[in-house]
This record gives C-alpha cells, structure tokens and sequence, in this order.
C-alpha cells in the first residue's frame, strides 16, 4: 500500500478545487471562493501546532510572534466559520465580506511565511484585529433558491 505524500494531496485539492470553481451564480462564485479560501487556510495553517511546538528545524519563534500568529489564524478561521455557517443555513453571503476574507487571508499568509523565515512583515501589522472586526461586522440576508 503506498501513501499520498503532502505535496501530492495538496495538488489533488487544489485540482479539485480548480474544477469546483466553475458555480454559475454569483453567490455559488462567493460560495466557492469561501470554500476555496478555507482549503487554502487549512493546508498553510497545518504546519503551525509542529512550529509553535519547536518541532520544525529552523523555525523559532518568539512568544510575542506565537500569540501574533495565533490570533491572526484564529480571527482569519473565524472569518470563514462565520461565512460557511451562513452559507449552511442558506443565507447570501456579500462579495464585501468575501472580499475582506480575501485580503485578510493573504494578510494572514505573508505574515505566516515571513515569521516562520525570521521576519515579520508589514502584513503583521493589526493583522488579528482586522480579521476580528471583519467578522463582527459581516452581515447575510436569506434568499431563497442559492
């Protein structure tokens, strides 16, 4: 029996995902995106248990870029939680609120891959906070029929 390297699973995923993106209504486009930014966020956040543990060779981080790194991962993984749960319960979801995860998750990856090089990125900078307020401040109306 042979395993699946990581790198081979994540090509697979992202395949997948490429395919997927092909919803034909604006809030399946959203919804896709949503979807897609979580499979993202999952496969750059896998790693963080084994860096904030110094398990990963190289890699040391400071107890104040831990807590940054982990109330930015936090506040982007609250982000998508809210929006899926609104898509769940059949709720439209705003292409400003897909917007700000956008930015807010690439916000989230620079700094990640910065600080796990030894630097901290402007993007750092009210990373967390930004992402806490964009998710207290989404709002969904229902529709019927997305």
């Amino acid at each position: 029996m042979t395993t699946c390297k990581p790198r081979a699973r994540y090509a697979a995923l992202a395949a997948l995902a490429g395919l997927a993106a092909c919803a034909s209504s604006p809030q399946g486009k959203l919804r896709q995106s949503v979807y897609d930014i979580d499979s993202a966020y999952h496969v750059i956040a896998a790693p963080m248990p084994d860096v904030m543990a110094g398990r990963l060779p190289g890699v040391t981080l400071t107890a104040a870029e831990k807590t940054l790194v982990k109330s930015a991962s936090q506040g982007v993984f609250d982000e998508i939680a809210s929006l899926e749960t609104s898509i769940a319960g059949g709720s439209s979801i705003t292409a400003t609120a897909v917007s700000a995860l956008e930015a807010d998750f690439a916000s989230f990856e620079t700094c990640w891959t910065g600080i796990k090089a030894g630097q901290q990125p402007p993007a750092c900078a009210g990373i967390a906070s930004t992402a806490t307020t964009t998710t207290a401040t989404t709002t969904t109306t229902t529709t019927a029929g997305n």
